[in-house]
């Protein structure tokens, strides 16, 4: 007796594991590249104003890319928010991707959720995405005080993960 083989199924698997292959064989590989930077670019701020992240060199700084549609963004957002506001020796910048999260969706996902970012950011045209070469979101860098990048973590982000590598920017 033959057995029928799903083809979408087995496509679906083979770009999958195809995908995940040249992820983890990439450069970065889900690691800071060694000697990255501060990224110079200036967004608007959801409260008013531009923001250069250039800004925050000299103080520790984690730079979280976020989108409001983004399923495990909003896990995260509720941990990263109240380390923010534990941890004022680091800055928290959270920068919304994508042209449909508009200031005012993000306002009112900010006030349905409760949670208050001093650093929220605009960045409609994905220049972080860009710039920085990110994979997926929510994707969260760690940067120490001299404006290097000392970590990545692509994903949710655990309060394990969180600790390490703000320990790892604050030493």
């Amino acid at each position: 007796m033959k057995k029928k083989i799903n083809v979408s199924a087995l496509l679906i698997l083979v770009v999958a594991a195809g995908l995940l292959g040249w992820y983890l064989l990439s450069p970065q590989g889900g690691k800071a590249p060694a000697g990255s930077d501060i990224p110079d670019v200036t967004l608007p701020r959801l409260g008013g104003g531009e923001v250069s992240l250039t800004q925050f060199a000299g103080k520790p700084l984690v730079l979280n890319l976020w989108a409001t549609w983004c399923p495990p963004c909003r896990q995260e957002m509720p941990l990263l928010t109240r380390t923010a506001a534990e941890r004022r020796d680091v800055v928290f910048v959270f920068a919304a991707q994508d042209r449909g999260n508009t200031a005012s969706l993000v306002r009112q996902y900010l006030d349905e959720t409760g949670l208050v970012q001093e650093w929220a950011l605009l960045d409609s045209q994905n220049v972080l995405q860009q710039k920085l070469r990110t994979t997926g979101l929510p994707t969260t860098y760690f940067f120490d005080r001299q404006g290097r990048l000392v970590a990545k973590h692509v994903g949710a982000i655990t309060p394990e993960i969180l600790q390490k590598s703000l320990e790892a920017i604050t030493r």
